[in-house]
């Protein structure tokens, strides 16, 4: 009889089985194809062991999992099949973290198709649901999220009359700042409700994004900038700082008599030719800086070199 006929089917015991069977193979395609079987049998099973605090559900982690991919040498259809297991698998166990593990995989899985011509419908669907859940969190995965318009599998969203309004969405997230969201949505509401998205939910995270924008232009902004950049009252300001910090996105003080911010870090969104010759621009006067220092230095040494011998 199937399992699913089998009263006396143990779930755990069957993963337990894979497992061990898992451990004796050495090939490393062999344990790939046996890891998604695994991930497959318990998310169809008890998709509660993938769970972070069970065995399966730690192991279950985007990183470990890549690196133990990498290191088997499979090939990316391999990868590819894993990495949709495990964002399956993870959406069925649930969970409070369930969106973002499960995101961390559908970005990984997007980017297994490395040019245009591996981009099938699959893909497609891969790629519409990671750019919807970069939308809806462009914060906690801020890192991972931050190349998605270079995917290939991404950039086709575009070049689709079903996905392009989506894949402009996406580009604003990215790299745009609120007044482009504002155009965007007054424009096209329907590219917001049709993808599950709401419009206040977006514009709070497009001002944390727009003030990260503005801390790389500038190292002190004034609190009329902010508010203006945010569309915000000027008392709104420090609260909105306060969030962008805490979220990881920016280190800052503020100097409230002065009413200005003072940017000590920020991620960057995009680095462009723009953000090349800023860089430069801030080396050359550090270098300058430094210069002056050492030459302050050596003319401080010579002054007591010079009254040492008198």
């Amino acid at each position: 009889a199937g399992q699913s006929n089998n009263a006396a089917y143990d779930p755990e015991r069957g993963a337990s089985m894979l497992c061990a069977l898992y451990n004796l193979r050495s090939d490393g395609v062999e344990k790939c194809a046996l890891l998604r079987k695994i991930v497959q049998h318990v998310s169809s099973t008890k998709p509660d062991l993938l769970k972070p605090g069970r065995p399966l559900g730690d192991a279950l982690e985007s990183d470990s999992v890549t690196k133990m991919l990498e290191g088997w040498g499979v090939d990316r259809a391999e990868k590819r099949a894993v990495y949709r297991a495990a964002a399956e698998g993870i959406e069925r166990a649930g969970g409070e973290d369930a969106v973002s593990r499960k995101q961390k995989f559908l970005v990984l899985l997007v980017g297994t198709y490395e040019n245009a011509g591996e981009v099938d419908v699959e893909a497609l669907g891969a790629a519409k649901e990671a750019a919807i859940g970069a939308v809806r969190d462009p914060v906690t995965l801020f890192d991972e999220q931050r190349g998605m318009l270079s995917l290939p599998a991404v950039v086709a969203l575009g070049g689709s009359p079903a996905t392009k309004t989506l894949y402009e969405l996406l580009r604003i997230f990215q790299e745009g700042k609120l007044d482009d969201f504002e155009s965007f949505a007054s424009a096209n509401p329907a590219a917001i409700t049709d993808n599950g998205l709401t419009r206040d939910e977006c514009i709070r995270h497009m001002r944390l994004l727009s003030l990260c924008s503005l801390a790389a232009e500038h190292e002190e902004i004034p609190y009329s900038a902010i508010a203006s950049t945010l569309r915000v009252d000027d008392a709104e300001v420090e609260s909105w700082v306060i969030a962008a910090v805490s979220s990881g996105l920016l280190a800052a003080k503020m100097d409230q008599l002065q009413k200005v911010v003072l940017v000590e870090r920020c991620v960057v969104r995009r680095f462009g030719p723009e953000q090349w010759r800023d860089l430069q621009s801030r080396l050359h006067a550090w270098k300058k800086n430094v210069s002056g220092i050492l030459q302050g230095l050596e003319q401080g040494q010579a002054a007591v070199q010079q009254a040492s011998t008198q």
